[in-house]
């Protein structure tokens, strides 16, 4: 073979090739890969006479091979000629190499796919940071890649309570959107309005109060907007958002905002529950329980007490769909009407005899436990 001169090897090779993506196209992935090792057999005995034009080649022929083994469910394969391709591709010193970053994201999806998500971050954020500096007709090219990268970069580094990292990809994600919908893309406005809800989310629960207003508020205008166009579709976003502006509003003492937010959320809620009690008879609990406290801070016993026995009628409710997961939360609430909302101790009884039916260990103990302080405090006033 080492006679053969260049082209005639690389025809060889080329067509090989060709026969392998065939059979991989067949899903004989066997096939495929063999006439896959074959062209790279061919390609690596030229690389001495040119390295320059084979290199590239010899990447492109493992790229082709790591898809193979990926389709075969070889997935350790595929790693393997994925990393030997970036090697090969590193060889070549191309400045912002966008096939290399390519690799390094082909890479990422697959580690991703096998649940290694530290691996799989890894060679993300490798692929992010060439695709960054490449010219931006390049980039273009590759601004959905990108986007993909961010979006599952905000996944992994959720879920690993990373706020910072979590934050930048959602950033970096919504600049991109911010660009799709601007060229009057409705394709990607629902994915450009779901992610302010998830950064706007990742504020309030990182106690960034103001921050997480505003990006809800933008959030929920394209909602809305998305709503009018799909009636309901976007309607536990619409809920959620209202109930949460509800929080963010109590914390700010803006009393007339907030209870307006969560009329509006009950609203929703109240509509969805007719529907599926079981699912969203809790949001309308918690709904009233925010009212109920609301209330009270405002110095309107009445009201609170009034919202207070709401809950408490809805996870009685709510009991006869599933014992075991609202007996809990009814006792508990039964409890607080004792402490917050001037409900009778003898209410105090029937959350007793709740706790000793249903509960057994650590939580139906802090409960009764303070259900014996309360009755001690009782008796102590008498």
């Amino acid at each position: 073979m080492e006679y053969l001169n260049k082209d005639l090897g690389e025809q060889i090779a080329e067509g090989l090739c060709n026969s392998a993506e065939c059979y991989r196209l067949k899903n004989d992935f066997h096939m495929s890969k063999k006439l896959y090792l074959e062209a790279l057999k061919w390609r690596e005995e030229l690389l001495m006479r040119d390295k320059e034009y084979y290199l590239p080649l010899i990447a492109k022929t493992l790229n082709s091979l790591a898809v193979v083994s990926m389709e075969g469910n070889e997935s350790d394969l595929a790693v393997k000629y994925y990393k030997k391709s970036i090697y090969v591709r590193k060889m070549l010193r191309i400045e912002n190499d966008v096939v290399l970053a390519n690799n390094y994201a082909d890479l990422a999806d697959l580690c991703r796919r096998e649940y290694n998500y530290t691996k799989a971050k890894e060679f993300y954020i490798k692929a992010l940071d060439i695709y960054l500096k490449v010219s931006s007709e390049d980039f273009y090219l590759s601004h959905i890649r990108v986007l993909n990268i961010y979006n599952h970069l905000g996944v992994i580094c959720s879920a690993e309570n990373q706020y910072e990292e979590t934050e930048d990809a959602y950033i970096g994600a919504l600049t991109i959107y911010k660009g799709l919908v601007k060229n009057k893309s409705n394709q990607y406005k629902e994915e450009y309005a779901l992610k302010l809800f998830d950064l706007a989310t990742l504020y309030f629960k990182n106690q960034r109060q103001n921050r997480a207003g505003e990006i809800y508020l933008y959030a929920l205008d394209l909602l809305l907007e998305l709503d009018d166009m799909d009636a309901n579709r976007y309607i536990d976003e619409c809920a959620m958002i209202f109930y949460r502006l509800g929080e963010i509003y109590t914390s700010q003492l803006e009393y007339s905002d907030a209870l307006a937010s969560y009329r509006t959320a009950l609203k929703y809620y109240i509509a969805m529950a007719e529907e599926q009690p079981l699912k969203y008879g809790s949001y309308v609990a918690t709904v009233f329980k925010s009212l109920a406290s609301l209330h009270k801070k405002q110095g309107n016993i009445e009201a609170a007490q009034y919202f207070h026995l709401k809950v408490v009628d809805i996870y009685w409710s709510l009991t006869h769909y599933n014992e075991l997961e609202y007996a809990l939360q009814l006792a508990s609430t039964i409890i607080d009407g004792v402490i917050y909302y001037q409900q009778h101790s003898l209410s105090l009884y029937e959350a007793e005899l709740i706790l000793e039916e249903y509960y057994e260990g650590k939580k139906g103990d802090e409960l009764l436990d303070r259900i014996y302080h309360l009755r001690e405090d009782t008796f102590s006033k008498v």
